[in-house]
């Protein structure tokens, strides 16, 4: 009885949102008829007003011949827009700059719900090398270390200094972008990805002191050390684009 109730169950989600899946999801490629072939798919994403450092997000994807395309993306967000005020309450400003570069190939092979076929670009299965780029600038209360002479200083200075840190990644993902319905026009696409790969983050810098290494142990929030260093990293998100 247990497992009938679960089937049951399953059934009654799956059902309509495999339903909706259908209709919203074309298994061809697109249907309006353009006076030359994709060119350019302008795109917005979403998840990126709810990271903890969130950003306005926008980009574009070039597509040439063959399979392969290009697409850069820019970022940029400061504390007026965060969802997150108590992650900050630290300083007393802080922005965020962010750029992706990337390249991709689409497989060209493409299943649909009824049967697999082939698929022309921008729309498809694809894999993708990415690099990244993220500035984080604050303004921070805490003490910096002055006349300092291999490690010893002779004084701290406390006030409100301007801080930065830099991330630099590079990831290989896997994704597929599919085409929206609309009424009368389905250019819309929704691109989705995920992949892994490495970020280097920089140590925390002063943007106007040369004691760029003395500093006391508070730290931002989001990242849990002062010191940089290599680590393994991971991605994930869904884009909104549309063709030209």
């Amino acid at each position: 009885m247990k497992y009938l109730f679960l089937s049951a169950l399953f059934g009654l989600f799956w059902l309509p949102l495999n339903a909706l899946a259908q209709s919203l999801l074309l298994p061809d490629t697109l249907t309006p008829v353009l006076n030359h072939p994709p060119r350019w798919v302008v795109k917005f994403a979403p998840l990126a007003l709810f990271d903890p450092d969130n950003t306005i997000q926008v980009g574009a994807e070039r597509l040439f011949s063959g399979r392969h395309t290009v697409q850069a993306e820019f970022g940029y967000g400061w504390q007026g827009i965060n969802l997150y005020p108590g992650l900050h309450s630290d300083f007393k400003n802080f922005e965020v700059w962010r750029g992706r570069a990337e390249w991709r190939r689409y497989s060209g092979r493409y299943r649909g719900y009824r049967r697999p076929h082939f698929a022309t670009p921008p729309i498809g299965r694809y894999f993708a090398i990415e690099t990244l780029f993220k500035q984080r600038t604050v303004l921070e209360n805490t003490s910096v270390g002055r006349e300092c002479v291999d490690g010893t200083c002779a004084f701290f200075e406390r006030g409100t200094f301007p801080m930065y840190r830099t991330v630099w990644g590079v990831h290989g993902k896997f994704g597929r972008q599919h085409v929206l319905t609309m009424p009368g026009d389905n250019r819309l696409l929704l691109d989705f990805f995920v992949g892994l790969g490495f970020r280097k983050l920089s140590p925390y810098r002063f943007s106007n002191s040369a004691n760029d290494d003395v500093i006391t142990p508070n730290t931002f929030r989001t990242w849990n050390t002062r010191r940089g260093g290599l680590f393994p990293s991971a991605t994930m998100g869904i884009k909104l684009g549309y063709v030209f």
